[in-house]
């Protein structure tokens, strides 16, 4: 304790110090920019020299500091003592991005502290020079002024350490006599089940102790029934969450591509049976999907069990991305085929999740565009979904992922969240780039497998 006050009024005694140098600092700054308004006819280097120099032995006497004034460029214009030299450029660095640079230092024999405080010179809102205001404090008198605090301190640590022990050692006395007739009667009765009552018969402050006791062995067994009912109940309710929204996600793009090709069918189109087929496809697709879903709904912990098979990566983010517009969402890649060991669902399940997202965000005033690219590189592979939408606000992108959390009307907010378990699990990384009114750009990358 002492070595930590000792430490803790150091660091006041020096915060103190910087605090009145600073003040100090503030004034001289205000005095010189005063007389470079109203004294200082022009604004060359050589007219603030010559004004400030006049001034500077006698504020430096009433301040009780040392002055020195520099240049932008850091050479030596007036000071108040034999000094020449030029600023550091750490120090010209340091200014340009803070309005005040304090720096602590040791004299050279070892005995003083010395605190040199560096600010701008401000003349009509310009900076016209930098202000270097110097304290020198002495270092044994620091010393001495710790050493008879740490006494002081000590000796009153050491005084309540004695007090405090005979105070404990009597009021402890008084306690352990009822802690030990308790004890007692614990030890003469069967406490194997925490549902059985003590028996205590003496009338003393600890029997409201015990009765309270004994009267909250009734309730726990009730509570204690509840609780597991009410956790049984969410645990049903999240799931039953969880399940609603996977099976959404397949049922929106059975929906897009049913009304797509509604939309596109003709009837003396030759390349009817093509689209069919394809209709075909991704109705089947995303049946599998349904299928899969509904058959895991026993399991809570695993939603849908994965099936990990080496798949096409370019096939199946091309097959998840046709069943949106083509005027929407647009594919990229770098290469022709991508071969990764993964569960297609998942990855379907990842585009589909982050392109609803992007279409969702987008603004209804001017043209949704979504851009899925797939960057293929030596040891990784990294997939990109950029949207060109409202942008993510400030506040809510710490809670982008989490379960629950949601901006819109509708939906659970469970997708992203889903999304960045099932990236994880397959030791992958997601994250996204936001800027508001430009759109949002989601990354998920994952490393090649031997």
């Amino acid at each position: 304790m002492a070595a930590i006050s000792y430490y803790q009024n150091s660091r006041i005694v020096r915060n103190n110090r910087i605090s009145v140098l600073q003040r100090i600092d503030s004034r001289i700054s205000e005095t010189f920019k005063y007389i470079s308004e109203n004294y200082a006819d022009g604004e060359s280097e050589e007219i603030y020299q010559s004004v400030f120099q006049q001034r500077v032995f006698e504020i430096s006497n009433i301040y009780k500091v040392n002055i020195n004034i520099y240049n932008l460029q850091g050479k030596l214009l007036v000071s108040n003592r034999q000094h020449k030299g030029l600023l550091k450029k750490e120090i010209l660095n340091t200014l340009k991005n803070e309005t005040k640079y304090i720096q602590e230092n040791v004299s050279d024999d070892k005995k003083n502290a010395v605190f040199n405080v560096f600010s701008y010179i401000v003349k009509n809102g310009k900076p016209i020079g930098i202000l270097n205001t110097q304290t020198v404090f002495s270092s044994s008198a620091s010393a001495y002024q710790q050493m008879f605090f740490l006494k002081q301190y000590l000796f009153v640590v050491i005084f309540l350490a004695i007090l405090s022990g005979f105070a404990a050692w009597f009021i402890s006395k008084r306690l352990t006599r009822k802690i030990e007739n308790i004890s007692e009667t614990l030890e003469k009765t069967n406490v194997a089940f925490l549902d059985h009552p003590l028996e205590y018969s003496r009338e003393d402050e600890v029997k409201p102790l015990v009765d309270a006791y004994n009267n909250m062995l009734g309730k726990l067994k009730k509570q204690t029934y509840l609780l597991q009912k009410n956790e049984r109940e969410e645990a049903w309710k999240e799931m039953a969450k969880q399940v609603a929204h996977e099976i959404n996600n397949p049922l929106t793009p059975l929906r897009l591509s049913i009304q797509n090709f509604q939309r596109k069918y003709k009837q003396d189109d030759p390349e009817n049976d093509k689209k069919i087929k394809a209709l075909t496809e991704t109705l089947v697709h995303q049946i599998d999907i349904i299928s899969s879903i509904t058959k895991s709904f026993s399991d809570f912990a695993k939603m849908p069990v994965n099936q990990d098979s080496e798949i096409d990566v370019v096939e199946t983010i091309r097959r998840t991305v046709d069943i949106f517009p083509q005027t929407v969402v647009y594919f990229s890649t770098n290469t022709a085929q991508l071969f990764y060991k993964m569960d297609s669902l998942y990855l379907t399940r990842i585009i589909t999740n982050i392109v609803k997202n992007g279409i969702q965000a987008s603004s209804d005033n001017r043209n949704k565009k979504i851009i899925v690219t797939l960057t293929d590189a030596v040891e990784k592979f990294m997939i990109s979904i950029s949207d060109n939408g409202n942008g993510i606000r400030e506040e809510y992108r710490d809670r982008i992922f989490e379960p629950n959390f949601t901006t819109k009307s509708t939906g659970m907010g469970l997708g992203l969240s889903m999304v960045k378990k099932i990236v994880e699990d397959y030791e992958g990384k997601i994250w996204f780039a936001t800027e508001e009114n430009v759109g949002t750009t989601f990354y998920v990358e994952f490393n090649k497998l031997d």
